[in-house]
């Protein structure tokens, strides 16, 4: 008689979610209890629904660095960046697999877990890394790209977006649209994506001849409704306020809207907005939001591609690939009537 999963669970004294996950060729398990699983499976005559994975199918294992979540758990951003990774995944014959690296676990552990996989090459998910944090993985043996993060001086491949560019062109769109106070709705979570856009958002005001420092930088939670309660306290002060505001990314941006629409501001007759990222729910808020579009789905493809470099050739040179962004025109950011604006 064949035995079941939970039957072969108990005898390995593992969990029956675990087994099931290898059974069905789920991501997420390391190699050891894949392999442990599987031969345990053929021992006790499991009746298997599909063939096991081909040993000889190159893998990609994707490991998801996670800080605190904030980035990485309130945006479908990313969902859409896996599309594309999985996506080019079966264009390029790799399985993936997908895993997490909490810093607030042990690192060397997790680390020596990486080590034990057996894997052709890792995609680290690095959104919400500083630049100490890579350190422990440069300890690994396979090839290894980050996407979503860049610093000077750490020794992997990176495929990020071109922040500086997105921001720049973002606020430069809203100076073109006449707005000589273009304020900032800044990310109270820091992480180097955001700086980036500080520099690229500085930079725009600089070649416009705006002056700073200013007193139009609002720091608001990116997460809609902390965001939205960070600017309801904010407003509550009635501070100056500018004619327009660049936000980091669409959530804040969002969440701010929400918070001048409820204190009586037109957008954008009053006050224009632009976000960063394209989110599908900024085309349906009201107005619509508009925002620096990201092709996603690319910057996944582009990842696989450049670890697929990195797995042909180990000793070529390191690469950093910068996807550019473009202004997505919608109603949220207009023109600056004259008399119009109700703050400053």
């Amino acid at each position: 008689m064949a035995i079941s999963a939970k039957e072969l669970a108990q005898k390995l004294n593992i969990s029956a979610a675990t087994v099931s996950m290898v059974l069905n060729h789920k991501p997420g398990i390391s190699e050891a209890t894949r392999q442990l699983v599987l031969s345990a499976a053929k021992e006790y005559g499991y009746q298997f629904k599909k063939a096991p994975e081909d040993p000889d199918t190159r893998t990609i294992q994707i490991v998801i660095y996670h800080k605190n979540g904030l980035i990485l758990s309130d945006t479908p951003f990313f969902n859409h960046v896996i599309e594309g990774i999985s996506f080019q995944c079966q264009t390029l014959g790799f399985a993936l697999h997908m895993s997490y690296v909490y810093e607030r676990d042990s690192i060397e552990e997790q680390i020596a877990h990486l080590r034990d996989l057996d894997v052709d090459g890792i995609l680290l998910l690095g959104t919400e890394m500083a630049k100490e944090d890579f350190t422990p993985f440069t300890t690994l043996s396979m090839p290894l790209v980050v996407l979503d993060s860049y610093f000077d001086g750490i020794p992997f491949d990176s495929v990020v977006i071109n922040n500086i560019q997105g921001a720049f062109a973002g606020t430069c769109y809203l100076a073109g649209l006449g707005h000589k106070t273009i304020g900032y709705l800044r990310s109270s979570f820091s992480i180097h994506n955001f700086e980036e856009r500080a520099e690229g958002y500085y930079k725009a005001l600089r070649i416009h001849g705006i002056e700073t420092p200013h007193p139009y930088v609002c720091r608001i939670c990116p997460v809609p409704d902390q965001g939205y309660e960070d600017m309801l306290r904010y407003l509550e002060d009635n501070p100056r306020l500018p004619t327009a505001y660049f936000a980091d990314n669409d959530i804040v941006a969002g969440a701010a809207i929400r918070a001048l629409k409820e204190k009586g501001y037109r957008v954008p007759e009053d006050i224009s907005v632009i976000g960063f990222d394209n989110i599908p729910f900024g085309s349906l808020m009201e107005p619509p939001l508009a925002t620096m579009g990201v092709e996603k789905q690319q910057l996944g493809i582009l990842a696989v591609d450049t670890l697929n470099r990195r797995i042909q050739n180990p000793n070529t040179e390191l690469v950093k690939v910068a996807l550019g962004t473009k202004v997505i025109h919608r109603t949220s950011a207009g023109f600056l009537p004259e008399g119009s604006h109700k703050g400053s």
